[in-house]
């Protein structure tokens, strides 16, 4: 009994010393704001004073200076997570608690309510222990909160194999110049270094040292906006994000999952004027790191949408200016275009901070990588070749560059507005800066280039359209849905169309018109009219494209993206073969049904194609070979240049097989080759799957033998097209039947009545013929063992680094 008292009493004092530790308060730095915060900076400490419990409220975190490398994606001004979280107090602890959003329920029976809001799982971010009771408020210390890795530098750089890191509380401490307090908003930075032993190469290439790595984080308390905002209902159609939901009080008779737009809160003064002044216009600031011509550039581009807003009845409602002195970019309240360095070219993106609640965008957040400008101005190098008279570089080359940015500042200003891409424009006379670009490039007879259109410089009709919708206001006399319903129609009236990433990024893809960085109403001519202007300019390419005093051996990072300049136009092309035309139809709309793409279509599109991989348009001219030497000392090949198979010399045949490579993987896909040969099964008008196969098979295995390097061009493109064949009867992602025929394609190319070894009976061909064959039936008999020869890499194109952090890419 007396050693239970005696257990009981030491208990009782131990709780009571937490909450007598009688901290001397007036001796640190008070920042009073959203959540009032003391600074004791003589020993680096932070105590928050929590008074509102259980009072939900955003809590968002970011990288304030980030690691540099693209492929890491880590980047300065990097937004993390947005969670709604409350403090919550139990015993001696308050937990910072978030909410679990994504099940919800509206109801006014607290029965109901709880039921739902226990079934499923909240997440405790941190536990703090009370440290002092102060007039009704608690002291809590949060350094270690504070010095925790809540971006996720460490965990990342993990899955990238970049090493094993952990938090090093020595070497890290709060960042003092940044720690801020405001009424609505609680800003507090810290210096997080992470140790371990660097082991990649993306890391390393980026961090001075071999042990650590040092970044700053921010934590964001946020104030939750109120609830005047209206949500929007999303709609497939419309061209927006969405948050989503699953409400489980909604009546059996509806859907259970709710959908609503992203987008800012705008309001007119006027509801009922058909163009009126705002009560708050959208604003974004630039980043003051952006040089110039690119800041005006830049600010010039996201202007854009002005014209977009001022259409939707918006007067005065959106403009971009450069960031005043002294503004915090990363601060909720202000939204933000910043200038991103990296130590590669990559991606462009647009983020935001939004209330989960409703979709709200809260914080518009642009990153624009700063390479990206010197990208373009290499792909307008090779096109113009301007340096014949020495290192003056021509004024067109420096506008092709800006236009890129001013419609990159759109598009990514239009994610922040809540607006998705939008990849089918490009054949809709570029009706959308939501789409991918690539330059718009004419020659006349003489053979002289024209980039006055390379870019448009306005916002796309379809861009209105999109604005009409997300944030037109509804007129008197109509209801949101009738608005709603009225805008798509009058917009697919008007000849436009709306189809996103889930249909057009993947090479498996099936929609005839939305690509990326493709252009053209028709895929098909396009690529020939690009293949010409590409034959064209490779002609008359040389010293002329460098500056002097250039090492010569750099003419090859200048000859890669002229080269590969039909790179994306091949893509859209093969996905007409085997495609179908299609859109996010819904019950009741004007929009047409969905329907195979038309057999002549299909034709011209692999006609097209087969041109890509002849080795006259292949062949590198040989007066280019002999301007590029070996690469001299100091300037090593890299992601931007073409592997070679060759050692130290520029290789002859590679950009070929990088090409060759290019065509058929997309050709020969899975999936695509899997609709082919069903279609014609639908449709047997339609080309069918051998009917494809043979025209493949009856171009590239042709007994015409071309003379020099066309002639190792053309045996490399009939190896590759085996090595593709035998990987497409190995995949077990194509079907039975699709493996079944090609296999016996092979079989007759091995061993049939026009079998290869039959073409010739002596020389390089036969030889050649001889080892297809054997290779053919090595695989016939032994279909798993067989490995191929290792594919090329082809020079960084799109994308670059993590689809996990992209949003736009370079070319």
């Amino acid at each position: 009994m007396r050693k239970t008292l005696y257990t009981t009493i030491i208990v009782l004092l131990s709780t009571l010393s937490v909450f007598a530790q009688n901290l001397d308060l007036s001796k640190f730095n008070k920042m009073e704001g959203f959540v009032d915060f003391y600074l004791d900076e003589e020993n680096g400490k932070i105590y928050l004073e929590i008074d509102d419990l259980e009072k939900e409220f955003l809590y968002v975190s970011s990288l304030t200076a980030g690691v540099g490398s693209n492929d890491l994606g880590l980047d300065r001004g990097q937004l993390g997570q947005t969670r709604i979280v409350e403090f919550r107090k139990t015993g001696n602890k308050i937990f910072l608690v978030q909410k679990n959003y994504d099940y919800r329920a509206y109801s006014e029976n607290p029965a109901e309510v709880k039921s739902i809001r226990d079934a499923f799982a909240e997440s405790t971010l941190w536990g703090f222990e009370v440290a002092q009771e102060n007039d009704g408020s608690f002291i809590v210390e949060a350094t270690k909160f504070y010095m925790e890795d809540t971006h996720g530098v460490g965990s990342r750089l993990s899955r990238s194999r970049q090493g094993t890191f952990r938090t090093d509380a020595s070497r890290s401490s709060l960042y003092y110049p940044t720690i801020k307090n405001f009424p609505k908003n609680t800003e507090v930075e810290a210096v997080i270094t992470l140790t371990g032993q660097i082991t990649g190469r993306e890391l390393s290439s980026v961090t001075p040292g071999s042990d650590a790595v040092t970044v700053r984080q921010r934590h964001s308390f946020i104030e939750l906006p109120d609830l005047d905002y209206q949500k929007r209902e999303f709609d497939p159609r419309g061209g927006f994000n969405a948050i989503s939901y699953m409400d489980f009080t909604t009546p059996i008779t509806e859907p259970i999952v709710k959908r609503f737009i992203t987008r800012h809160r705008l309001e007119k003064k006027d509801p009922t004027a058909a163009v009126s002044e705002v009560v708050e216009p959208i604003v974004y600031y630039l980043d003051r790191g952006t040089p110039e011509p690119v800041a005006s550039a830049l600010i010039e581009g996201g202007n854009y949408w002005a014209q977009a807003f001022e259409a939707a009845g918006f007067k005065n409602a959106y403009r971009v200016e450069l960031a005043p002195e002294g503004m915090d970019l990363m601060d909720v309240r202000y939204n933000v275009v910043q200038w991103v360095h990296r130590s590669t070219r990559g991606w462009s993106y647009g983020s935001s901070v939004r209330d989960p609640r409703t979709g709200e965008i809260i914080k518009g957040h642009v990153s624009l990588g700063s390479l990206r400008v010197r990208q373009d101005y290499l792909i307008a190098q090779g096109l113009i070749q301007p340096y014949e008279n020495g290192t003056e570089p021509d004024p067109k080359m420096l506008k092709l560059a800006l236009d890129r940015l001013r419609q990159l500042s759109a598009h990514e200003i239009g994610h922040t507005l809540g607006i998705s891409h939008s990849y089918a424009t490009s054949a809709e006379n570029r009706s959308s800066v939501m789409d991918y670009p690539y330059p718009v490039i004419t020659q006349n007879a003489n053979g002289e280039l024209d980039l006055s259109v390379a870019y448009d410089q306005k916002i796309g009709e379809w861009d209105k359209w999109a604005i009409k919708f997300g944030y037109g206001t509804v007129p008197p006399g109509m209801t949101e849905e009738e608005y709603l319903e009225k805008t798509l129609q009058d917009t697919y009236s008007a000849g436009y169309e709306f189809i996103t990433d889930s249909d057009s990024r993947d090479p498996s893809g099936a929609h005839p018109r939305s690509h990326l960085w493709d252009n053209g109403a028709s895929s098909p001519e396009e690529l020939k009219r690009m293949l010409e202007l590409r034959a064209n300019k490779l002609q008359s390419f040389g010293l002329n494209a460098i500056p002097t005093g250039t090492p010569e051996a750099m003419l090859e990072e200048v000859l890669v993206p002229l080269y590969l300049m039909h790179r994306y136009q091949v893509e859209a092309t093969t996905k007409l073969v085997g495609g179908m035309d299609y859109n996010y139809k819904v019950k009741g709309d004007n929009q047409p049904n969905h329907k195979w793409v038309p057999a002549k279509e299909q034709l011209e599109a692999l006609d097209a194609l087969l041109l890509t991989v002849s080795p006259s348009q292949l062949a590198v001219p040989s007066h280019i070979l002999a301007l590029i030497p070996p690469r001299p000392y100091g300037y090593g090949r890299t992601r931007e240049t073409f592997v070679s198979r060759t050692g130290p010399i520029f290789d002859p045949i590679a950009p070929a097989e990088t090409v060759v490579d290019l065509t058929f993987s997309f050709l020969l896909d899975d999936a695509r080759m899997n609709r082919v040969y069903l279609q014609n099964l639908q449709d047997n008008g339609l080309p069918s799957y051998q009917s494809v196969l043979d025209q493949v098979s009856s171009q590239v295995f042709s007994s015409t033998i071309p003379s020099g390097l066309e002639t190792e061009i053309k045996l490399m493109t009939e190896t590759k097209l085996v090595d593709h064949m035998i990987a497409l009867a190995k995949n077990g992602n194509a079907s039975n039947t699709v493996r079944a025929i090609t296999r016996a394609q092979l079989d007759e190319l091995a061993n049939g009545s026009n079998k290869l070894s039959g073409r010739v009976t002596s020389g390089l061909l036969s030889q050649h013929s001889e080892y297809l064959t054997e290779k053919i039936n090595a695989f016939l008999e032994l279909p798993v063992e067989l490995t191929v020869q290792e594919t090329l890499k082809a020079p960084d194109g799109s994308p670059i680094g993590s689809d996990s952090m992209s949003c736009d890419f370079d070319y």
